[in-house]
């Protein structure tokens, strides 16, 4: 209900409540018109009791709220005098009765919140629900990214980052790894196998024949001139790269049957030289460094990034607009998948119950210690006029009841006691 609809209500109860007290006191005057004997005493008791009942009841819901006719009568306007101690009870009273320690835990273990996650996310129209609200919510979000501002800020904070990077650390924890392992020697061997691979290719050895046969004729003319003549510089070119393929074929399969070939450890050396020189040469360092910074500082890679960062956000921007989004597709089915897990799962509901267990009691904790002062500094920041009204609207109707009863009680104890004093006994106390 809308606070207007709350304060034509409490107005239409006041005019009623006022209404009746100018009822009574009309029948008081008429009752005394009339002199007040037989029906007309009755009825004067009940309109003088009603309205002193019905005055009394208006100073009593009334001074709560402010000074009855402005008057600055004490203990009245008892709510705007005592706004900060009602602030401080209403935060005391939140922490003692919603955030106890002991009977949060046990109303979340009651509940079992993981299993009803897991009932949640397995109703598909609800989760369907969800996944179109968080899209909207993310392509909304999505939108600031579309700033200049926000570009700067990201390239800048990758260039930063990448100023900052260690890269001749990297290397050398990365060369460290595959040495350890012996990697590095399966790395060469699969080196080798491909250029042996490579080199066995038809195509390949065309193409090696054919560089041979060019540079001979480069550098030997007179002697090319000759086997051309014969019809035999192509083919010594492909004997001669056979042969070279050959030989480099056997060779890369000499080395990879012999753990101790000299390649390798040569191969091996230069590692370990490397990693030496990674790890403690100073000037190596600053060199890879420099390497580094040449290479982030260049247009080529600012552009890169820049660009690559215009399509990436594209991608979402285009991805977030579908109906079929291939990210929230994966939400959802990753959201299925934790569903039935929680449902039917007493171990994952168990550690997900404990998680949020442990969540609950530290932020219990925390909303114990700052729910208090911020109830108090919220409260104190209210217009104390505009806090008094809203309260009247919310609670002033049914205080109005408060009102109407007294006007009726107050009428009827009024005709009790004067038929009282009309028994014959009530002589002795005239």
């Amino acid at each position: 209900m809308t606070s207007t609809a709350r304060a034509r209500r409490l107005d239409r109860m006041k005019a009623i409540a006022l209404g009746c007290l100018l009822g009574a006191i009309a029948l008081l005057v008429l009752s005394h018109a009339m002199g007040r004997q037989g029906f007309w005493g009755w009825l004067g008791a009940f309109a003088e009791a009603a309205t002193i009942g019905a005055l009394a009841d208006w100073f009593a819901v009334v001074a709560l709220f402010r000074h009855p006719l402005g008057l600055p009568i004490p203990h009245t306007a008892i709510i705007p005098r005592n706004k900060l101690r009602i602030a401080d009870a209403l935060g005391d009273f939140l922490v003692d009765n919603f955030l106890a320690r002991d009977q949060l835990l046990q109303r979340l273990d009651a509940w079992n919140p993981a299993r009803q996650l897991g009932v949640f996310l397995g109703q598909s129209e609800r989760l369907d629900a969800l996944s179109k609200q968080l899209q909207g919510w993310a392509a909304e979000s999505m939108k600031s990214l579309d700033s200049p501002l926000i570009e700067r800020e990201v390239l800048g904070l990758v260039h930063r980052q990448l100023l900052g990077w260690n890269a001749a650390g990297t290397a050398a924890r990365l060369t460290r790894a595959l040495t350890a392992g012996q990697h590095h020697q399966r790395l060469l061997n699969s080196g080798l196998a491909q250029i042996a691979g490579w080199l066995d290719k038809p195509e390949v050895r065309g193409f090696i024949t054919g560089k041979m046969v060019a540079m001979a004729r480069r550098e030997f003319p007179k002697l090319t001139w000759l086997t051309d003549k014969l019809d035999y510089t192509d083919a010594l070119g492909e004997a001669l790269s056979e042969k070279l393929a050959n030989a480099i074929i056997d060779e890369v399969r000499l080395v990879l049957n012999d753990a101790e070939h000299p390649l390798r450890q040569r191969y091996a050396a230069e590692a370990e030289r490397l990693l030496l020189k990674l790890e403690a040469d100073p000037d190596f360092q600053a060199k890879v460094d420099g390497w580094k910074r040449e290479f982030v500082d260049s247009p080529l890679v600012q552009d890169y990034a820049r660009d690559l960062w215009t399509r990436l956000r594209q991608w979402i921007h285009d991805d977030l607009a579908r109906e079929d989004s291939t990210t929230f597709g994966q939400f959802r089915a990753y959201a299925e998948r934790l569903g039935r897990r929680l449902r039917e799962d007493r171990v994952w509901q168990e550690a997900a119950n404990a998680q949020l267990r442990i969540a609950a009691e530290h932020l219990a904790d925390q909303l114990r210690k700052v729910a208090p002062g911020y109830i108090r500094q919220t409260v104190e920041s209210w217009d104390t006029s505009e806090m008094v009204d809203e309260i009247e609207r919310a609670v002033g109707r049914d205080l109005q009841f408060i009102r109407l009863n007294g006007t009726l009680i107050g009428g009827l104890a009024g005709l009790v006691l004067y038929g009282l004093f009309q028994l014959p006994w009530s002589q002795w106390f005239r």
